[in-house]
């Protein structure tokens, strides 16, 4: 009887619930029902699903804030750019190294997406990881072919800007003498290493440590895709500038951006918003900044170029189910 005193004193706004709660008191008193009968209490009766929901939505939101915390990498956007995932990968057998590195990369928000193919549902993990690596490199080989391709010679030597997994840079490096690759994620730059490594390709840290590796006046053409939309305005003019040191008189910059169309926040107001949620966003979650062509163009003129055109990606690029198809490029020349 003790057991239900705490029933007595409930006092439910549902009228399901002081239904319930009625039923279990009467059947109670006339000692029809014991106290150590699990399943007659007032939320087992009460359908279940509502609180499984909640306790899921809540264990997933953990795990979105968890997960940056354990692998982002000290700098802004440098997903899975944790030391720790670095020595995971060197540390781990050779013939694991590939199917690890799968899985690294499926923990950024760059890379790998189950929910862009509806057979991706109940696939298994390792399946589906191997049908993101093929579109990831069937992708940036289409990038290469319609749209860099035409600026390649085999003695060229070329910077693949935000190289990400390297996917770009080893479709490139085959027309070309060299590629630097570069990124600010050390492991991701370990993954590419592994999955798409090459004689010629050579993977830096997306820094002056990395940079310093090329000589200046080097280069002769240097790209970027879907990486500049996530960089702050500083980070930009910082990378015009390096490109300009690095690259010849004469050489080429080949750069997709996203000009601003009124569809997107602007970085304003992105970094005016001090919620916390605002700020979660800004430092753990994927940025994405469109920008003015009068910004792109100043920041080229302030490196030594000189803006040869501003085209949609759509002109040159056939796939549509990739996002930079709806994009812009942005075509400089070293003066």
């Amino acid at each position: 009887m003790a057991a239900f005193g705490g029933q007595k004193r409930f006092t439910s706004q549902i009228d399901r619930g002081r239904k319930i709660r009625s039923n279990i008191l009467i059947e109670t008193m006339s000692n029809k029902v014991k106290t150590d009968t699990p399943q007659v209490t007032l939320f087992s009766r009460l359908n279940p699903q509502p609180w499984l929901m909640a306790i899921h939505i809540f264990e997933r939101s953990l795990l979105n804030l968890i997960k940056p915390l354990l692998t982002n990498g000290s700098d802004n956007q440098a997903f899975i750019g944790a030391t720790w995932l670095v020595t995971l990968l060197r540390i781990t057998p050779s013939f694991l190294e590939r199917n690890v590195a799968l899985r690294i990369l499926s923990i950024s928000p760059h890379y790998f997406y189950r929910n862009i193919n509806p057979e991706y549902r109940g696939m298994p993990e390792n399946q589906f990881l191997e049908a993101e690596y093929e579109r990831n490199r069937s992708s940036r080989e289409q990038i290469c072919n319609q749209i860099l391709s035409p600026h390649l010679k085999p003695d060229d030597q070329v910077l693949d800007i935000g190289c990400g997994p390297g996917f770009l840079a080893g479709a490139v490096a085959q027309h070309v003498k060299l590629v630097y690759a570069c990124d600010i994620s050390k492991g991701v730059l370990a993954c590419a290493q592994v999955i798409n490594g090459a004689s010629n390709v050579r993977y830096i840290y997306s820094g002056e440590s990395g940079f310093a590796q090329i000589a200046d006046a080097s280069l002769d053409l240097a790209y970027s895709f879907a990486v500049i939309q996530h960089m702050r305005e500083a980070v930009i003019r910082s990378l015009f500038l390096t490109a300009g040191r690095k690259i010849r008189t004469g050489g080429r910059c080949i750069f997709q951006v996203q000009l601003d169309d009124g569809r997107w926040e602007e970085e304003s107001t992105q970094t005016a918003n001090h919620t916390i949620a605002g700020r979660l966003r800004l430092k753990y979650g994927l940025n994405f900044f469109p920008r003015s062509e009068s910004f792109l163009r100043e920041a080229a003129a302030e490196a030594g170029f000189v803006v040869d055109a501003v085209r949609p990606v759509s002109e040159v690029f056939d796939r549509p189910s990739d996002d930079i198809y709806y994009q812009h490029l942005l075509i400089l020349s070293k003066s």
